[in-house]
C-alpha cells in the first residue's frame, strides 16, 4: 500500500492535470465540455428526484394529472409560462374574498413564453418539450458569453472557473428546466459584452428583450449611465492634460495622445441606449395596469407571493430584507442584513474582484442593489442572484488549492440538496 503522502500527491497531480487540460483547450470546446458535463450531472439529479414526485412534490407544483418527466421539468413557475404561452394574460386580476390580488400570470414577463409559442407553433412540439429545449440552448449561449465576459479581463483560466461554478453549481439545474432564467442570463451577459465593446445598437436590442424576460434588467441602463459619466470625465480630464480644447474633444473620432476620445456620435448612441432600455425596464407595470384596469396591478401581483412570509404589507423600497429578517430572526436578522450591506461592497472593491473589469463590478453592484431594493428574500432568491455569476471568475476565490476544492465540493454536493429542497419541495 503506497504511503499516504504519495497517494495525496498523486491525487493533487491528477487534479492539476485535469485543470490544465480544461484550461488548455480552445475556449469554445472547453466551455462546451464543461457545460455538457454539467447538464449530464443535473439530468441525473433531476431524474433521481423525479420518482419522488408523487409523495414529495406539493399539489400546487403541477397542475392537472400529467406527472410525466417533461411535466416535472416544467413545474412550479413553468406552469404560468405555459398558461401565458397558450392563452396569454388575464384581463381581470383574480382576487380573494377580501378583494386582495392573488397569484397570477402577470408576475411573469412575456418574452420567454412567447418565444416558446413561436417554437411550438412552427414545429408542432409541445410546451413540455419546447420550454426545456429553449432553456437548454439559452444556457449554452449564456455560458459562452459568461466565459467571454470574464476572460476579456481576468483571463481564460479564471473564466473557466466561472463557467464551472455556473454550469455545475447548486443552481445549475435551472439551466434546463422550464424557467426563463437561462434566457435572461444569455441576454444580460450579451448586453454587458455589447456595452464593453461599445455596440450600443446591439446593447439596446438585448437590453429591451431582457426587460421583457425577467425583472432586473433596469441594472443594465444604470450601469451604462455610470460608464458614460466615467468615460466622459476621463476624456475631459485626459484631454486637458494633453492640452486639447473642448472643441477638439467633441469632434467625432479624434484620439489624443493619452486618451480615447468620447465623440458626440458615441455619446448620443450611449445615452439613447440608456433611455430606451430604462423605458423598457419600467414598461411592464404600466402595461399590466393598462390591460387589467387595476392600479399597481403588477406590484400587487408580485406582493401576493409575500403574504405567506410576512403577511400583507405596504411596499416600500429598501425595506423587504429588513422586514423578513425582523419577522423571522429578530434583531439578529437585521444585523445580518446590515453586515451584508457592508461586506458586499467591500468585496466588490477588492483588487481581485476589480480584475473582472469595470462593467462587471458595476453591474454586480447595480443588480444586487435592485434585488435588495424590491425583492423579498424567499426560496426564489438564490436563482435571482444567478446574474452575479461573473463574480465566480474572481481569482481570489480559487487562489489557494484548499479554497478552490472547497468551492468545487460545495458546488457539486450542493446541487442534489437544492434539487431536493427547491425543486422537489419548492418553490424555487
Amino acid at each position: 500500500m503506497p504511503p499516504e503522502s504519495t497517494l495525496s500527491g498523486s491525487l493533487a497531480t491528477g487534479r492539476r492535470r485535469f485543470t490544465d487540460l480544461a484550461t488548455s483547450l480552445p475556449a469554445w470546446s472547453a466551455v462546451l465540455l464543461v457545460w455538457f458535463g454539467g447538464r449530464v450531472v443535473s439530468t441525473v439529479w433531476l431524474a433521481l428526484a423525479y420518482p419522488l414526485t408523487g409523495r414529495a412534490l406539493p399539489a400546487n407544483a403541477i397542475w392537472g394529472n400529467d406527472h410525466g418527466f417533461l411535466t416535472f421539468l416544467t413545474a412550479w413557475d413553468g406552469q404560468y409560462y405555459q398558461q401565458i404561452s397558450l392563452h396569454g394574460y388575464p384581463t381581470t386580476l383574480p382576487t380573494d374574498a377580501a378583494g386582495h390580488v392573488t397569484q397570477n400570470a402577470w408576475a411573469f414577463l412575456p418574452a420567454f413564453p412567447f418565444l416558446i409559442r413561436m417554437l411550438t407553433a412552427s414545429t408542432g412540439i409541445t410546451f413540455e418539450v419546447g420550454a426545456p429545449l429553449i432553456a437548454l440552448v439559452s444556457g449554452l449561449v449564456a455560458t459562452y458569453l459568461l466565459h467571454r465576459l470574464v476572460s476579456d479581463h481576468a483571463g481564460h483560466r479564471a473564466a473557466m472557473w466561472a463557467v464551472f461554478f455556473f454550469t455545475c453549481g447548486p443552481l445549475s439545474f435551472l439551466l434546463q428546466v422550464g424557467y426563463a432564467e437561462s434566457t435572461f442570463l444569455a441576454l444580460t451577459f450579451g448586453a454587458l459584452l455589447a456595452m464593453e465593446r461599445r455596440r450600443y445598437g446591439l446593447l439596446t436590442l438585448l437590453g429591451v428583450v431582457a426587460a421583457f424576460t425577467r425583472p432586473g434588467a433596469l441594472a443594465i441602463p444604470l450601469v451604462l449611465g455610470v460608464v458614460v459619466v466615467v468615460r466622459w470625465m476621463r476624456s475631459r480630464r485626459a484631454a486637458r492634460a494633453d492640452g486639447l480644447d473642448d472643441t477638439t474633444v467633441r469632434v467625432a473620432g479624434v484620439v489624443g495622445r493619452s486618451f480615447d476620445a468620447f465623440p458626440v456620435r458615441e455619446r448620443v448612441a450611449a445615452v439613447a441606449a440608456g433611455i430606451v432600455t430604462a423605458a423598457a425596464g419600467v414598461a411592464w407595470p404600466v402595461i399590466a395596469t393598462h390591460v387589467t384596469g387595476t392600479p399597481n396591478a403588477y406590484l400587487e401581483t408580485e406582493m401576493s407571493w409575500w403574504v405567506n412570509f410576512i403577511g400583507r404589507v405596504e411596499f416600500a423600497p429598501m425595506t423587504p430584507w429588513f422586514l423578513i429578517a425582523l419577522r423571522w430572526l429578530g434583531v439578529g436578522g437585521v444585523l445580518i442584513v446590515v453586515f451584508l450591506l457592508v461586506a458586499y461592497p467591500v468585496w466588490l472593491l477588492r483588487r481581485s474582484t476589480r480584475r473582472l473589469g469595470l462593467t462587471t463590478v458595476l453591474y454586480s453592484a447595480a443588480y444586487a442593489l435592485y434585488i435588495f431594493a424590491v425583492s423579498l428574500p424567499m426560496a426564489s432568491t438564490p436563482r435571482l442572484l444567478m446574474p452575479l455569476a461573473p463574480l465566480f471568475g474572481s481569482p481570489e476565490l480559487v487562489a489557494r488549492p484548499w479554497l478552490r476544492w472547497t468551492f468545487v465540493s460545495c458546488a457539486l454536493l450542493g446541487q442534489p440538496v437544492l434539487v431536493a429542497v427547491l425543486w422537489l419541495l419548492g418553490p424555487p
